[in-house]
């Protein structure tokens, strides 16, 4: 067995799942979530993706203890892995708010959707940005290296939630972005997405602008990727749209696809991946990600992949994949960190992979302890403040009628 076989990624993951089918992960049963429009394939998607971006890191490890250099693997399937995980995520964001928009008719409750999203994101995210200070403070002995103001620019761009990239180096120590494996990059995007949705939600109001919108989105990124020297420049509004478009047009998809056997859909939903992930250079280009793209309408539309996506455990490992997504950092690196282990496991694919299944069930302990302990309570917490804003809010616009009211009013005459 090589560093690169596909076989330890499969055994893996069927671990991972036979533990998700025990009570270990039950707190994962009660998903939160501020998103009315749920589809239980989705559901159980997003956690295989979430370890798809863990697997394809974990073989970057292996040529970082190696060269000292994070860069892409000397294998496509790995190579690949990871980018096609946050492609699907990008759809699956897409597909989600748009459903949203399309369901209000474009006049959705905006105070509750970015308060939501902001009690969504943010608190899990804390744990990790904690994490990344934390390190880099003991690292530096928690001594100043910088000029303050540089360490406290650094220190807030970690903080920021997301909107802004962590930094390379953090008071001097190299290498600081490695605690988070880089994954916070995607957050940017997810948020530009956002703030996107107080001007395209226009379009929602008409059911044929609602799917020309992304059709759109989805003909002038495909031109200008292919014009492009650097796809990945607008592979985030490609894959948007392609998310919104399956939204627009999941109804009468999944009517149409109804007398095709299911065996057949998951076939070719499986095979359109496969192609995607081995069969170019990047998943960042046109053809590979309308592979994904492909996939991801039949996935919306009821499309199971042989029954995998509807079981349990592919659904509770979806509901703690943001924290699978977002603390796999700190997990890889305190199991390849340590140089004893790590120069066997430059040497030893057995004992790399050995490593990786204990980083994976260490990473999925993880993520489900901080879903019970942060994540949920973040969400909870988000509802509230959503409630109590729209309450003020109502509050305010009722009042100030009143009081221009009672001074229209005549005024009683002094006896």
């Amino acid at each position: 067995m090589g560093f690169y076989a596909y076989l330890p990624c499969l055994l893996i993951t069927a671990l991972l799942l036979g533990v998700a089918s025990t009570p270990l992960l039950r707190p994962a049963d009660a998903p939160p979530t501020d998103v009315a429009v749920r589809v239980s394939t989705i559901d159980g998607l997003r956690g295989l993706l979430a370890f798809a971006v863990f697997f394809h890191h974990a073989a970057i490890w292996h040529q970082y203890l190696i060269i000292h250099e994070w860069r892409l693997p000397p294998s496509r399937f790995y190579a690949n892995l990871g980018p096609a995980g946050v492609s699907m995520f990008f759809m699956i964001t897409g597909y989600l708010f748009w459903s949203q928009m399309l369901k209000a008719e474009g006049r959705p409750d905006f105070l509750k959707l970015y308060v939501g999203r902001l009690f969504r994101i943010v608190p899990l995210y804390l744990v990790l940005a904690f994490i990344v200070l934390g390190v880099a403070g003991f690292a530096t002995h928690w001594r100043l290296n910088e000029a303050p103001h540089v360490v406290l620019g650094e220190v807030a761009r970690v903080l920021a939630g997301g909107a802004m990239a962590i930094p390379r180096d953090i008071n001097g120590h190299p290498d600081s972005w490695l605690v988070s494996a880089g994954v916070t990059w995607s957050l940017r995007f997810e948020w530009m997405f956002y703030a996107s949705l107080i001007i395209t939600a226009f379009f929602a109001r008409n059911r044929l602008s609602g799917w020309l919108l992304p059709l759109a989105g989805l003909i002038v990124a495909s031109a200008l990727s292919l014009r492009s020297r650097d796809p990945f420049v607008v592979a985030p509004l490609l894959l948007f749209s392609l998310g919104m478009l399956a939204a627009a047009v999941r109804q009468p998809l999944a009517s149409a696809l109804g007398g095709i056997p299911q065996w057949l859909l998951s076939a070719v939903a499986l095979g359109a991946v496969a192609f995607a992930v081995t069969g170019f250079d990047q998943i960042y280009g046109v053809a590979p990600e309308l592979l994904l793209g492909l996939a991801f309408l039949l996935i919306v539309s009821g499309t199971s992949l042989f029954g995998l996506l509807r079981t349990r455990p592919a659904r509770r490992m979806g509901d703690v994949s943001y924290g699978i997504y977002l603390l796999q950092g700190p997990i890889l690196m305190l199991v390849f960190g340590l140089p004893a282990i790590s120069a066997v496991a430059a040497g030893s694919p057995w004992v790399h992979w050995s490593l990786v299944a204990v980083a994976a069930g260490a990473l999925i302990a993880f993520a489900t302890a901080m879903h019970a302990l942060v994540e949920r309570p973040g969400v909870k917490a988000g509802r509230w403040a959503s409630t109590k804003a729209a309450a003020v809010l109502r509050g305010a616009a009722v009042s100030e009628p009143s009081l221009g009211a009672d001074r229209d009013q005549p005024q009683p005459r002094s006896s």
